[in-house]
């Protein structure tokens, strides 16, 4: 299924949920997008199994794998969400979406060295390279992905 055709399976299905408000409605839609633009870049064959958590759930060669996006910008700005830095609260996630691997993906605006402190910082502060088992950089505008471990 190409990028247009998933996003828009996708997003009505978000508008059609009577349950989200609309931010919620409008969170789940970035999530979607950010969930998509980066499958279409990474890997077109990776499956979207399911993005109704904050942790998308997707298969790749038969392993489902859990993948987070963060958004350090948005984030830093409104609120962290410590949850996604604990281990034993991303076990027990593991286990309920039955995933085996976890991917975090930082979404950045550019990949310049002076741009990406912040997140270095970020992620050594918060043990993101002992929780989660690969971390990319992520800039959805010029469609690059940058794999750190």
């Amino acid at each position: 299924m190409n990028l247009l055709n998933r996003l828009q399976q996708y997003t009505t299905h978000i508008m059609d949920e009577p349950h989200l408000s609309g931010i919620q409605q409008e969170e789940k839609m970035i999530q979607v997008f950010d969930l998509c633009h980066f499958i279409d870049i990474y890997n077109q064959s990776l499956q979207i199994i399911d993005y109704e958590h904050k942790i998308n759930v997707i298969e790749e060669n038969g392993i489902r794998k859990g993948i987070y996006f963060c958004d350090l910008l948005y984030n830093i700005q409104y609120s962290i969400d410590k949850w996604m830095y604990q281990i034993s609260n991303l076990q027990n996630l593991k286990n309920q979406l039955k995933i085996e691997e976890l991917w975090f993906v930082i979404v950045v605006e550019s990949f310049f060295s002076k741009d990406l402190i912040g997140s270095e910082k970020f992620v050594k502060k918060n043990n993101v390279d002992r929780i989660y088992n690969k971390i990319f950089y992520f800039n959805f505008s010029q469609s690059t992905i940058k794999i750190l471990k």
